[in-house]
């Protein structure tokens, strides 16, 4: 059982990191080159706010925003459920 837990947590990690990329290339077709995100850049802060600027009405950025939030729901229900089964 612990395997699919760290297989869930791979799997959610990787869409997640695939989420703020596609958001980052769209952006940067979008704006000018003086506004454009670096590629070695990690303000996905940023990112998400001038994505929702450009397509309001799209899920990516609550995705990216609470991905986080979202692990950390998953492995406290992967532990009680680990600890209702003893």
């Amino acid at each position: 059982m612990f395997i699919y837990g760290i297989i869930a947590f791979l799997i959610f990690g990787v869409a997640t990191s695939a989420a703020s990329t596609v958001m980052k290339i769209q952006v940067n077709d979008r704006v000018s080159e003086g506004e454009r995100f670096s590629w070695w850049s990690r303000n996905y802060t940023e990112v998400g706010r001038k994505y929702r600027e450009l397509f309001p009405g799209s899920p990516l950025p609550d995705i990216a925003r609470y991905s986080g939030w979202i692990c950390v729901l998953l492995f406290a229900a992967g532990g009680l459920s680990s600890f209702l089964e003893r």
